[in-house]
């Protein structure tokens, strides 16, 4: 292409020719199609000469940003079409875009516009922003189908919205951004929530508000509040932003001439406008609701569409707003009872089971499929059972039918006892269903994509004969292999490679199997381009052995844009071998997949970014231009050194002391209000001290030794948390989580059980491998856990350690099946005799729930035990499914028994191997597992290695050398997930050496695949590492590495760790290190603290504890 277009043209010379001919042949057929279908369209010809031609100057924007924008992927990009539009002076809305877009909207064949349509999405929203007040309504409509694509792709940043809307207008606005809310972030629903609100309010000529923000931070109820998300995308920025825009939104309000104090805006004509958006309306907003219009709402067409599909809805806000329709809106329970099949997403909050006929149970059990919030399996089994007449009978075929999804509640024995026949029938409802592995083990179907959820209970070793024909591009398996575990993915891979070839087959697969790839199959893929690479779920180490294999140890800017989650593989060699003039581009494309790379590449990319701009001009941060701060991405900035850092100009300098800045001012800051010191937070005035407080509560991370400073203050503006009351406790709740004692010492409330357990089901899940403190971006989970247990068992906890102290037998509470249900993973703090207790029907009943804890002590698993044989017989007696049931309670058998266990399936073993089991015990599964099915080491293949699961630590070492070394190197990445005592990972590392050769010769790739293995190396081993492969060591494997050992890596090697590995060596590895050693750690991590920084009167311990007088009057309770 011409220079002047902007646009580089490909290097076709990097093709191969047979790449080169077929591209010229691609070439011809298009010029053909092209020509073709202009003949039997001639409305193109008017697309194409009153549109492109006359908004050129309009379009020439678009490409102008997009260009720098990378399309789609900058969040910016609205708003920089708007600025370059009003920049240009283009303020006018030529009539022919509307006018082609209509012609696009009617041509029949969706596949004919769809690029059109995307190309022309921004500047059809920029014409939106820029001229929503002189549009008519058709214009209206038309740009916003246009600008659909747009919103539908956008990342989850801040959006722009129109500042002021026409009132005829805003019901179509809304009705777009509803078809839309799916694609959006909590941040933007968020965002357009208080849009609304502003735009109903500019628009309603009688509003008068005088709205005034308390002088003091009200204790009993704080005014800005927010829960912690559960939602990935909702990020600290996200959550700053909500509490910014509240703060904002009142300081508007009591600013705004003519409005009525407290005036309810959300009348019922509002509130069927606003759609889906109702379900993110405050708790405020939602009790501000006139009755009357509330119920106006409720009887309209829109109520139902309005909660439908909307996700996960703040609990406090589902139940509000539940218990206002049930109490406001109906004469009575029973005749609200008739209106249940219209309530959405508000179903998931009923709490009465036992009002329920027949016919009203079945209606709630559909409706509470798609729920999540906390309760909804306890009203989901509470309704089965009630539904299930007589207990001892097998489920029937109506009954099943009737259940649906729901039929997970069922226990493995009763699903047993169902017949083939009636399951074919039932097949279609049941494969929705979340299944346990142990009650999905016994339904199987003939069809495997008919299966669903049920998929994980299908033995591997029918996956592994299914043929691979109709699977393959079928949507279908991409759904099923996302619920299958390693063992069945591999077995289905095994049978697909029989007669598919290598290429045909990676190419066919659906991201969900692509992981279980070995590196040698996947080296027989012949993937050699870009192309074949490009929007696949690469694990990081195929990532890294793909990108060395196509680009060696050099890559260009715009090849990184086409790697997608592949950026993985990014090394930091190839990120230092990039042309200088390239870095900061390349900087630029790596930052825009910042959710796939790891710290360790970030601080790479940073620092030779910063070299590279410090060559071509020294001391650049010095004089750094606005413009070139704004290039370099925020990612990247904060790893520029302390020093340079501060000399940086001011990025918001409000000219004030802390006591003068208003809440607004503070919580512009964002993210960085996590890191603001409590004695800061202290000098500011109430109301700002009152809103950044509660934006902490929104903050995953709060720095170690802030922690305690800032829960003194806490208490000395709230008060003791023992006396908070629900609203306060909404607000700054999650603070306490910080603080284990603070939680302990929390009162039992029946409030209180509701809050901590949705504040326990919306905490991100925990992450699979273990995080270094330094790097923990959510506290410890176990305190919550223990205080829930308390609460929900109705126990006295003061009271029971008391009589503990005392000598006196604590008081006995019987755990029963709806409370074992509740708490889950809780059942880990029954005590030994309160588990004695337990009925053996309750056991039999709940087996499979605490058979899913690994952490028991010793005392309760033999309790357990010998529940187990109460109810089951002798050990010898037990057939697998029961066994699957039992899970980690096995681990209560003695050595005898686990070697009596009748286990002939590797799929019982897979599922076995992610309990606690010490070697002596894997050693005696594994010989029980091959006395009974004759299994021979030399026979072992790689799928027999990776259904062994952790029981492959308890081959002899013998056993291990005689592994196939074939099978072993396909099976490696899975066997390098296992925990093994140090001797078998000695082992394996012997059969790693002998599948991949010498350690020194060890590339990014195979030390990624190995896993844990990497710990059995010995000290010359390690130290024989090339320092580059040293970030792609798995961090699970650094802690498993022998201090002895460890201290045998260079300053260098340490130092190239990276921050995630650095963070995850122990103290005890520590102090083995020498103090350059140390020091090299330190620069690793990144996290170094000067002497200095912190008093030494401040312990990081510095909170109030047991004995602390802040606690003096709970010693008493």
């Amino acid at each position: 292409m011409a220079e002047d277009s902007g646009l580089e043209k490909p290097d076709t010379g990097a093709l191969s020719p047979e790449q080169q001919e077929k591209l010229r042949q691609f070439k011809i057929k298009t010029r053909i199609a092209n020509e073709m279908y202009m003949r039997a369209h001639p409305e193109v010809e008017i697309l194409l000469s009153d549109f492109l031609r006359q908004a050129y100057s309009a379009i020439n924007l678009c490409l102008a940003v997009s260009k720098a924008s990378d399309h789609f992927n900058d969040p910016d990009l609205p708003r920089k079409i708007q600025a370059k539009v009003k920049d240009s002076g283009f303020t006018y809305l030529p009539h022919h875009i509307p006018f082609s877009l209509n012609l696009m909207r009617r041509t029949r064949s969706e596949k004919c516009h769809c690029f059109m349509r995307a190309f022309v999405a921004p500047l059809s929203w920029a014409a939106v922003l820029q001229n929503a007040t002189q549009l008519d309504m058709k214009q209206l409509r038309t740009l916003l189908w246009a600008a659909k694509p747009l919103l539908e792709t956008m990342p989850p940043s801040p959006l722009v919205l129109p500042a002021t809307v026409q009132s005829s207008h805003l019901a179509e606005m809304m009705k777009f951004l509803c078809e839309v809310f799916s694609s959006l972030s909590e941040g933007q629903r968020e965002q357009i929530r208080q849009w609304m609100k502003h735009r109903v309010l500019e628009n309603d000529p009688s509003c008068q508000q005088n709205v005034t923000l308390s002088a003091t931070p009200e204790k009993d109820v704080p005014k800005d509040r927010e829960m912690v998300g559960k939602n990935d995308e909702t990020s600290l920025a996200e959550n700053s932003s909500k509490q910014r825009s509240k703060v904002e939104e009142r300081e508007i309000n009591s600013s705004s001439p003519g409005c009525a104090a407290r005036k309810p805006w959300l009348k019922a004509e509002v509130l069927r406008m606003m759609g889906r958006f109702v379900s993110r309306l405050t708790e405020e907003d939602v009790n501000s609701i006139p009755a009357n219009e509330l119920c106006k709402f409720f009887q309209s067409p829109e109520f139902l569409p309005s909660f439908t599909n909307v996700g996960e809805m703040q609990p406090v806000n589902g139940q509000n707003f539940y218990q206002r329709l049930k109490r406001e809106c109906s004469n009575g329970s029973q005749t609200f009872l008739n209106h249940l099949d219209r309530l959405g997403s508000l179903a998931c909050f009923y709490d009465d089971a036992q009002s329920l006929n027949a016919t009203l149970s079945k209606k709630l059990l559909y409706q509470l499929g798609n729920c999540e919030n906390s309760g909804t399996d306890k009203m989901k089994k509470e309704i089965v059972r009630k539904m299930m007449s007589d207990s001892e009978a097998p489920p029937t075929l109506e009954l099943l039918r009737s259940l649906g999804a729901s039929a997970s509640v069922l226990p493995a024995a009763k699903l047993a006892s169902v017949s083939s026949e009636v399951l074919r029938d039932t097949l279609s409802s049941l494969s929705q269903a979340q299944w346990m592995p142990a009650q999905a083990m016994d339904i199987n179907g003939e069809t495997l994509l008919a299966m669903g959820s049920m998929v994980r209970g299908v033995e591997s070793e029918l996956l592994k004969r299914i043929n691979s024909q109709g699977l393959l591009r079928n949507q279908g398996l991409k759904n099923i292999s996302e619920k299958m575990s390693s063992l069945q993915k591999k077995a289905l891979l095994v049978g697909m490679q029989i007669n598919v070839s290598m290429p045909d087959l990676v190419k066919q697969l659906p991201d969900p199997l692509l992981p279980s790839l070995s590196l040698s199959t996947l080296d027989k893929a012949n993937i050699n381009s870009v192309d074949q690479v490009d929007g696949r779920s690469w694990s990081r180490a195929q990532s890294v052995y793909l990108l060395k294999k196509i680009f060696g140890k050099t890559i260009k800017p715009q090849q990184i844009r086409s790697l997608g989650q592949a950026v993985q593989g990014v090394t930091c060699d190839m990120v230092g071998n990039v042309n200088q003039s390239d870095a900061l581009e390349m900087a630029q494309a790596l930052a825009n997949f910042s959710d796939w790379l790891s710290r360790s590449q970030v601080h790479c990319i940073a620092h030779s970014l910063f070299l590279s701009l410090e060559k071509q001009r020294p001391a650049y941060f010095t004089n750094i231009s606005d413009a070139e701060l704004l290039a370099i991405p925020a990612l990247l900035l904060v790893h520029l050194p302390y020093v340079t850092l501060t000399e940086l100009p001011d990025s918001d300098n409000c000219g004030k002391n802390a006591s003068e800045l208003s809440p607004a001012e503070v919580l512009s800051l964002g993210p960085v209000i996590c890191e603001l010191d409590p004695t800061w937070i202290s000098s500011l005035k109430p109301s700002a001290m009152n809103s950044t407080l509660q934006a902490l509560a929104t903050c995953g991370y709060i720095p170690y030794s802030y922690r305690g400073p800032l829960f003194k203050l806490l208490i000395s503006t709230y008060g003791d948390p023992s006396g908070w009351s629900e609203d306060v406790m909404k607000s700054l709740g999650p603070l306490l989580l910080w603080n284990d004692t603070a939680l302990e010492m929390l009162p039992s409330k029946a409030w209180l059980k509701s809050y901590l357990s949705d504040l326990l089901d919306r905490m991100l899940a925990q992450a699979a491998a273990p995080t270094p403190e330094k790097f923990r971006f959510k506290p410890d989970l176990l305190a919550l856990r223990h205080k829930l247990f308390w609460l929900k068992t109705g126990l006295n906890q003061q009271r029971r350690r008391r009589e503990v102290s005392s000598g006196v037998q604590p008081s006995l509470s019987e755990p029963t099946l709806s409370v074992i249900e509740d708490l889950g993973q809780g059942n880990v703090y029954w005590s030994p005799t309160q588990l004695f207790n337990m009925t053996a029907q309750t056991f039999k009943d709940a087996v499979s729930v605490l058979g899913e804890i690994r952490n028991y002590t010793a005392e309760q698993l033999s309790v357990l035990k010998k529940k187990a044989v109460e109810v089951w017989g002798d050990v010898t007696m037990l057939n697998e499914t029961q066994i699957v049931e039992l899970g980690c309670v096995s681990q209560g058998f003695n050595e005898k028994q686990l070697q009596n266990l009748n286990i002939t399936s590797l799929d019982t073993l897979e599922l076995l191997s992610v309990c606690n089991w010490n070697q002596t015990q894997m050693a005696a599964i594994w010989q029980g597992f091959t006395d009974k099915t004759g299994l021979k080491i030399l026979k072992l293949g790689a799928l027999e290695m990776v259904g062994l699961g952790s029981f492959i630590c308890g081959l002899q070492p013998n056993q291990t050398d005689q592994l196939n070394t074939g099978e072993f190197k396909e099976a490696v990445g899975e066997i390098g997930r296992v925990l093994c005592p140090l001797s078998a990972l000695e082992c394996l590392k012997r059969k790693a050496v002998a599948a991949f050769g010498d350690p020194k010769g060890w590339g990014e790739a195979e030390v990624s695949t190995m896993g844990n293995t990497i710990a059995g190396l010995t000290a010359t081993e390690l130290a024989s590492l090339k320092s580059s492969v040293l970030p792609f060591i798995q961090q699970s494997a650094i802690s498993l590495i022998p201090p002895e050992r460890l201290v045998a890596l260079s300053v260098s090697q340490l130092r190239a760790l990276g921050p995630d590995n650095a963070a995850m060596i122990t103290d005890t590895q520590r102090q083995r290190l020498a103090m350059d050693q140390r020091a090299a750690v330190d620069e690793a991590v990144g996290l170094a603290i000067r002497s200095d920084s912190i008093s030494s009167t401040t312990s990081p311990n510095a909170m109030p504890q047991k004995g602390d007088p802040l606690y003096q009057d709970y010693t008493e309770l």
